[in-house]
C-alpha cells in the first residue's frame, strides 16, 4: 500500500495485480489488468489500443474467486506507445457488489501483510 498526501480520495487504494475485462457502453470490449483498487474505483492497465475518453461509461468483471461485476465512469487516461491506463470511479454499487470487493482487498492487505511478517 502507498500513500500520497496529495491524494483526495477518501479510500485507500491498495496495490494489486488481477485480470480483468471491460465491456464499453458502445459496444466494445477489452481485456485490463487491475494495478490498484479501493471500494470506490481502480486504475486499470491495458495492452490493447481502445478509443476511450474521460466520461465513457464501463463495465468492469474483476476475475477474482468469484466474478466481480462492477459500473463505473473513466476519470482519467494517461496513454503510452504500448498501453493505456486509466482510473474508473465505480457507480451505484449494490451491497452485494461492495461486500465482494471490500472482501478481495481485506484478503489482499490481508495476504501481503503475511508476506511481509513472514520474510
Amino acid at each position: 500500500m502507498t500513500f500520497d498526501a496529495g491524494d483526495k480520495r477518501y479510500y485507500t487504494r491498495y496495490q494489486v495485480r488481477f485480470d480483468g475485462w471491460v465491456a464499453h457502453e458502445k459496444g466494445f470490449n477489452f481485456p485490463v489488468e487491475i494495478l490498484d483498487i479501493s471500494i470506490e474505483g481502480a486504475r486499470l492497465k491495458s495492452e490493447t489500443y481502445i478509443p476511450i475518453k474521460k466520461g465513457d461509461i464501463i463495465y468492469l468483471l474483476i476475475k477474482w474467486k468469484m466474478k466481480i461485476k462492477v459500473r463505473g465512469g473513466v476519470k482519467w487516461i494517461k496513454k503510452d506507445r504500448f498501453f493505456i491506463e486509466f482510473g474508473v470511479q465505480f457507480k451505484n454499487i449494490d451491497m452485494q457488489t461492495r461486500e465482494a470487493i471490500s472482501g478481495l482487498i481485506s484478503e489482499h492487505a490481508l495476504t501481503s501483510l503475511l508476506d511481509t511478517y513472514s520474510r
